[in-house]
């Protein structure tokens, strides 16, 4: 088995995301507060300034106030997308077509395509 190592995420980074996230929301740390039942703004500054980690609940209550995903949160940099069809072009038209023939009504993978044969979507 390939050993896989476990990555290591900035704390820093993942505290100034954050506060830039409930900047852009508009909101304070007193409503954000508010929205979690937490007693302390401290808490929230502790978060936003890298020096505690959230709990998972509280960080995936936060992504949902904040309409943020793990890559808005971790840096897009190190956040990492699962494709359940493989990486290379091949895979992943095999199994485009496998499910534009299993969606009700079946789609025709080629009107997918644009002229050039890139991916568009149904037209």
């Amino acid at each position: 088995m390939k050993k896989v190592t476990r990555p290591n995420y900035d704390l820093k980074t993942i505290g100034k995301n954050l506060r830039k996230l409930r900047k852009k929301k508009g909101l304070s740390v007193e409503e954000v507060c508010e929205y979690l039942e937490i007693a302390s703004d401290r808490t929230i500054y502790y978060y936003e300034a890298g020096e505690r980690v959230a709990p998972f609940d509280v960080m995936f209550a936060l992504m949902e106030l904040y309409e943020a995903d793990l890559a808005d949160v971790i840096g897009a940099e190190k956040a990492k997308i699962f494709f359940p069809w493989g990486e290379s072009d091949d895979a992943v038209e095999k199994w485009l077509r496998m499910m534009c023939k299993n969606v009700n009504p079946p789609i025709n993978f080629e009107e997918c395509l644009d002229e050039e044969g890139k991916i568009v979507g149904p037209k």
